[in-house]
């Protein structure tokens, strides 16, 4: 067994080596071509794939006292690697400094698998040794199961909350969408009510018009310019007269019945509105799926139906909605009785 401060050191060196980048070394920008380390980049990329062929995985079996042999091995070429990349070109004997660094990192390599092939043999005999790969695989096919179990759990949990929140939003559109149906019926009783006070306006101007010709008419006789002095000036005098009170009074009444009808529609798109704002509230209100159809079948009569404009003199048949309603009455009767 090895401990785990010891495990940990040699862990940390071999990685370091492992994952080191022998072009790096070159250093050729720096130093130029003649003092360049560009003949260590192959010796070093040899050596660090002797480390590369230690399994990280196989560290674990191996006693401190192995652990020491393989992570000072790894130290030692790692500060070797670290002189080349701080070696500095002015010093006196900069030259013999380079020739040493490069006899030593070009012979390095066969040192370092003579004293780690043991190692390497091991860690390839324990990565293709079938027992141990069934268990890891069975380990790793356990490991799966139980996150797709997991997972499988979170999904369906997920999914519940998605479909109440889907049911939610539902929800809201419906509404959303009646409200924003019942906004035109809106729209529309007050353009209705707009166009009711302006003909209520002259409605007055012309009652007001027609009593003060009344009045007036009552002394024009008296002016010496319009009092008549023949039977046939007294004549046309009241002709006038008829005439007058005639258009006046035919202005009063479109006036009045403009009046009538756009305060008719006003109330009838107004009526409407009402009928889409409160159609959820009913149908939840009876909680019945049969109602459902019955309150909407009523609900399309009040906005659908034809209603009295204003300008016509019959009314308009009401059957219609009755027989629509006692149909879905007959048929709701029918399924249940099925």
């Amino acid at each position: 067994m090895n401990s785990t401060e010891r495990y940990q050191e040699t862990l940390e060196s071999l990685v370091r080596v492992q994952q080191f980048e022998a072009s790096t070394l070159s250093r050729e920008n720096a130093l130029g071509t003649q003092l360049s380390f560009l003949e260590a980049v192959k010796p070093a990329e040899k050596l660090i794939e002797i480390y590369k062929r230690i399994p990280i995985t196989s560290l674990e079996d191996f006693s401190d006292e192995q652990l020491l042999s393989i992570g000072s091995l790894a130290q030692s070429d790692f500060n070797l690697f670290t002189q080349i990349l701080e070696f500095d070109a002015t010093n006196s004997n900069a030259a013999d400094q380079r020739t040493n660094i490069l006899n030593l990192i070009k012979s390095r390599r066969d040192q370092v698998f003579s004293a780690l092939w043991l190692y390497i043999s091991y860690g390839v005999a324990r990565s293709t040794d079938t027992s141990l790969l069934e268990s890891q695989a069975r380990a790793a096919i356990q490991t799966i199961k139980d996150q797709s179990t997991k997972l499988t759990q979170e999904l369906l949990q997920s999914k519940d909350a998605a479909e109440v929140a889907l049911a939610a939003i539902r929800a809201v559109a419906s509404e959303q969408g009646v409200s924003q149906q019942a906004a035109y019926f809106k729209e529309e009783a007050s353009e209705q009510e707009i166009l009711a006070n302006t003909w209520l306006t002259y409605t007055y101007r012309f009652a007001f018009g027609v009593i003060l010709f009344a009045v007036l008419s009552l002394m024009l006789h008296k002016l010496p310019w319009i009092k008549p002095e023949s039977n046939a000036e007294m004549f046309q005098l009241i002709s006038s007269k008829f005439l007058i009170f005639a258009v006046l009074g035919y202005l009063l009444l479109m006036s009045a019945k403009n009046y009538s009808t756009h305060k008719h529609n006003a109330v009838v798109n107004k009526h409407r509105q009402n009928a889409l704002l409160t159609y959820r509230a009913l149908v939840e209100a009876a909680g019945q799926k049969g109602t459902e159809d019955i309150i909407l079948a009523h609900a399309a009569s009040c906005i659908f139906s034809p209603q009295e404009t204003g300008f016509g003199h019959g009314k308009n048949d009401s059957s219609s909605g009755s027989k629509s309603v006692l149909e879905l009455l007959t048929k709701g009767g029918t399924k249940s009785t099925e």
